[in-house]
C-alpha cells in the first residue's frame, strides 16, 4: 500500500470514526431524554461503530509510522554496509 494511501485511509477513517461517535452521542441523548428506546439503542450503536472506525485509522497511522521507522532503519544499515565496503 501507498503510503499516502495509507495516510489518507487512516484519516478518513478517523474523521468518519469522529462523526459517527458525535452523531451517535447525540442521538442517545435524545432518545434518552425524549423516552425514544429505539434511537437511543440506534445511538448507543452508531456512537460504537464511530470508535471501531476511529480506532481503526489509529492503527493504521501507527502500522504506517512503524513501516517508516522501519525503512529508515533499513537505509541506515545500508549505508553503513557501503561504508565498510569502501577502501
Amino acid at each position: 500500500m501507498n503510503t499516502d494511501k495509507a495516510t489518507t485511509s487512516a484519516a478518513a477513517d478517523k474523521a468518519k470514526g469522529r462523526a459517527n461517535e458525535v452523531i451517535g452521542t447525540v442521538k442517545a441523548k435524545v432518545g434518552s431524554l425524549t423516552g425514544d428506546r429505539e434511537l437511543e439503542a440506534k445511538g448507543h450503536a452508531q456512537n460504537a461503530e464511530g470508535k471501531v472506525d476511529r480506532v481503526k485509522g489509529e492503527i493504521k497511522e501507527k502500522i504506517d509510522d512503524a513501516k517508516n521507522v522501519v525503512k529508515a532503519g533499513v537505509e541506515a544499515v545500508k549505508d553503513k554496509v557501503n561504508e565498510a565496503r569502501r577502501p
